[in-house]
């Protein structure tokens, strides 16, 4: 009986400490879902009160997105302004002498040349040399026209565009001569010289010796032929600058000049060489026809003249063998009459 007691006894000993182990557990994991579920509400309350906080202190306002697009946009557009006005203002203060060069060609050289002079008349301009060679219309030469015209410097490059209206254009090109160093230089120079005029206009009116007078007269005629000199170099820079140059050619032709891209496979080059091959071939034999039928005067006499040669060939053969034939005939009727 004993026995069996301490072993019941034994038994809830180990029951009631394995339950109360099952509770602690149970308490603890009660406890730490507990603390997590409090932890968010906390920390949520922490951070609104600190919210709070910094939206009651007088912290500086965010920019909106707005904001920093028009600061941005103001300060990029303003240094783009400056930039694009300062390199205006250069550009407006440089002296720049434009001249052209463009030569053309034509079929019809009369209608041409009114169209030229029609053309420097509508941009306000003129010839400064107008030159025209070659013979008139029924004439076979073909003409040649050469011009140099002046047109307003803001015009300039619309003329040029403008060339192809009066011709086919070969060639243009264009450059331009700075002269802005020395336009300033001769206007700083002409500043220091009126400076200069007026301290010896002054000396002058204080001086009493006759010597210093003529001397200083002198310098000052000096002075005033170098400010005129001067000032004519600035009215001259800006005649030159105002209107600019261009040099025009113009030739008359039969043919006018195509311009093709240039081949690059060997289909389009052989092509290409075959079709000029045909082209060559008809204007040669086309300028036969015409060489033909200009000389058929010459043709018809220099055949002439070869007949009656070799009409007088022949006859100076025939004689010749007419007279060996003779001879034959005599020396057989010889040798006839000996036998006999």
């Amino acid at each position: 009986m004993n026995n069996s007691g301490k072993k019941g006894f034994s038994l809830l000993t180990k029951k009631a400490i394995t339950i109360s182990l099952l509770l602690v557990v149970v308490l603890v994991f009660a406890s730490c879902a507990s603390a997590s579920k409090t932890a968010p509400a906390v920390n949520q309350a922490g951070y609104a009160e600190s919210a709070s906080y910094y939206s009651s202190a007088e912290a500086p306002q965010a920019a909106s997105p707005d904001d920093y697009e028009y600061a941005g946009g103001g300060l990029g557009e303003s240094a783009d302004y400056n930039d694009i006005s300062s390199a205006k203002n250069i550009m407006s203060q440089r002296k720049m002498i434009m001249e052209g060069n463009v030569s053309l060609e034509t079929l019809d050289f009369d209608e041409s040349i009114n169209a030229m002079d029609q053309l420097v008349k509508d941009f306000g301009g003129f010839a400064e040399t107008r030159n025209v060679m070659g013979k008139g219309q029924n004439s076979r030469a073909l003409r040649y026209a050469s011009y140099i015209i002046r047109v307003p410097a803001e015009s300039f490059e619309l003329v040029l565009k403008s060339m192809g209206s009066i011709g086919t254009v070969l060639e243009s090109s264009s450059q331009g001569t700075d002269i802005t160093e020395q336009y300033y230089d001769a206007e700083t120079r002409i500043k220091t010289l009126k400076v200069q005029e007026d301290t010896l206009l002054d000396i002058l009116a204080k001086s009493t010796k006759l010597e210093d007078v003529i001397t200083l007269e002198k310098r000052i005629s000096e002075v005033r032929y170098e400010i005129e000199r001067l000032e004519n170099t600035i009215k001259n820079y800006d005649r030159l600058v105002a209107f600019s140059r261009i040099s025009v050619h113009i030739q008359e032709v039969d043919d006018r000049t195509e311009t093709k891209p240039i081949p690059v496979t060997l289909s389009e080059r052989a092509s290409r060489t075959f079709t000029q091959s045909i082209d060559n071939f008809r204007r040669n034999f086309e300028n036969f026809l015409i060489w033909l039928i200009y000389s058929w005067i010459d043709i018809i006499i220099l055949l002439v003249i070869v007949g009656i040669v070799l009409l007088i060939i022949k006859k100076v053969r025939k004689k010749p063998a007419k007279k060996d034939f003779r001879k034959e005939e005599k020396i057989n009727e010889e040798d006839k009459g000996k036998e006999e």
